[in-house]
């Protein structure tokens, strides 16, 4: 996926107070720092901005050092989608971490800390960007997934996991992996606890659910009795 020309894209650090805004300055593919807005007026400022559902915003998503999402990744994808449900715009993800520490040694001995940290939002925007550009293919596209309601009876399954399919069941002794952002946003809205890591789930499960994309992964990393392919 490469960024493609004439289209506006821009890159946002959303913090809980305040977001930092970046912009592709298209000449030359270069992002640039834009502003910095509260956080309450980021919809508002982008619909301002008069959006194409072919413009790209991309958000940094906020991950743990270890890897896991948390609360302030649902309250960042909570956002994009309220935004793309409004302007109808491409909206991605890359993995904001280091995006902070990275910025603070690029500028160290150069600007003071002060000053950095002052424009850290519109800084880390322009780091999100630049992630983006530079890798397009690590950053992942915001997609509302299918929900499943499946006829089956599973009360006769010890341990389930649910492998990043949003299902709608009401079930019993299972875990969840979800490593797709609108599915950690699902499941999360609903008090339902994820994780993005292998190291977090068992050695074995009685049924895994998960969609034909996974299941080669799923069967190389993990022991089960039976996989359930939606």
């Amino acid at each position: 996926m490469g960024v493609i020309k004439n289209l506006k894209v821009y890159g946002i650090d959303y913090g809980t107070s305040n977001c930092g805004i970046a912009i592709l300055k298209q000449d030359v593919n270069i992002p640039l720092p834009k502003e910095t807005i509260k956080s309450e007026k980021l919809l508002e400022f982008l619909v301002s901005l008069d959006l194409s559902h072919d413009d790209l915003i991309v958000f940094g998503l906020p991950i743990s050092m270890s890897g896991r999402y948390s609360k302030q990744s649902f309250l960042s994808i909570d956002e994009a989608i309220k935004i793309k449900e409004k302007i109808g715009c491409k909206i991605y993800f890359v993995d904001e971490r280091l995006t902070t520490s990275s910025l603070y040694s690029e500028v160290r001995g150069q600007v003071s800390y002060k000053k950095v940290k002052r424009t850290k939002d519109q800084n880390s925007s322009v780091l999100i960007l630049s992630n983006f550009i530079q890798s397009p293919e690590n950053a992942i596209a915001l997609v509302e997934k299918e929900v499943y309601n499946l006829k089956k009876d599973f009360s006769c399954y010890k341990d389930i996991l649910i492998w990043d399919v949003p299902i709608n069941n009401e079930l019993e002794n299972f875990s969840i992996f979800a490593k797709d952002p609108w599915v950690f946003w699902y499941y999360y809205k609903k008090g339902f606890e994820s994780t993005t890591l292998m190291s977090d789930l068992k050695d074995y499960y009685d049924l895994i659910i998960t969609n034909k994309e996974n299941r080669e992964k799923i069967q190389v990393n993990i022991n089960f009795n039976e996989l359930m392919c939606l």
